[in-house]
């Protein structure tokens, strides 16, 4: 009877290899058709702020959370708001090269994506009814997108308490071994802090304040720990920080960039600016030189 077919080692290899180089050139020619349905030049909406185009993609129906990829040149992450567990990979113009499901997880309200070292961070952090008693984290490795991408799962969790009233946040960043989350009602701007390298369930410790003037939508801060940027519906904000993230006090941002847009959630640093997405699919770019960094992905061309 005829077996199961068999392919010996170095076929095997090739095969391998040819998948890697198949997958590499699904990613290559996303990243170019984009920068080529992206000829049309960035729209200025606003001083400082740039429309680069819209999320391509019928399976984004609200893009919550953006993150620059540390594994894959020219590539963002992004996710929807809510329940749904598909991570999406796309350009800065929007278009999505891949869609990768997260096993093992079951979200409440899933509203931002951070990064540190070789992992992403998943917030489920969302509590707009204030009837959740502790909001969820999860690391998973950051996948690779030189190969078929293939469903990732937690390789950790945290289960966070909150310290008093429960509160809705949508912001998230990972910052010298420590998470914190940002407030966006009851005290909007309110930060809280948990060690990375601590317990899985733990209570979230109050820090400082960041004096914002509209419910912080989003939040990132550049690799070297200093800027820390937050996307609210009335614009943009920078501040620097010291050493790190003060326990109390407020801290008075160096920058606000105006900007009225309804459910600007997602945000995230570049060498042009600050990249920005919104629930109903718009890609802005805040372009004041202090929203720029020195390294890293670029998306004016």
């Amino acid at each position: 009877m005829p077996g199961r077919m068999k392919y010996p080692g170095t076929q095997k290899a090739v095969l391998d290899s040819l998948m890697q180089i198949v997958s590499r050139i699904h990613v290559v020619t996303c990243v170019l058709l984009s920068l080529a349905s992206a000829g049309a030049q960035p729209v200025q909406v606003a001083p400082g702020v740039l429309q680069l185009g819209a999320i391509q993609s019928s399976g984004i129906s609200e893009s919550s959370g953006l993150v620059a990829s540390r594994r894959n040149r020219g590539l963002f992450w992004t996710h929807n708001d809510g329940h749904a567990d598909a991570l999406y990979a796309m350009t800065a113009s929007g278009t999505v090269t891949n869609a990768i499901r997260m096993n093992d997880v079951h979200f409440e309200d899933w509203e931002d994506i951070a990064a540190a070292g070789n992992r992403l961070y998943i917030a489920d952090i969302g509590n707009n009814d204030h009837n959740r008693d502790h909001v969820d984290i999860y690391a998973i490795p950051e996948p690779s997108l030189r190969r078929p991408p293939h469903d990732v799962k937690p390789v950790r969790h945290w289960k966070l308490n909150y310290p008093d009233d429960p509160f809705d946040a949508e912001s998230l960043l990972v910052s010298r071994g420590f998470g914190y989350i940002i407030a966006k009602d009851q005290n909007p701007g309110q930060v809280y802090r948990f060690r990375v390298s601590g317990k899985t369930e733990a209570t979230l410790e109050p820090q400082c304040m960041l004096d914002v003037g509209a419910p912080p939508g989003g939040a990132d801060i550049t690799p070297d720990n200093i800027r820390l940027a937050v996307i609210t519906s009335a614009g943009a904000y920078l501040f620097y920080l010291p050493r790190r993230v003060p326990k109390e006090g407020t801290i008075e941002p160096v920058l606000f960039v105006p900007f009225s847009f309804n459910k600007m959630e997602g945000c995230c640093f570049t060498r042009d600016g600050l990249l920005v997405t919104s629930e109903s699919g718009e890609i802005f770019l805040f372009t004041d030189s202090l929203f720029q960094l020195r390294t890293g992905p670029k998306v004016l061309f």
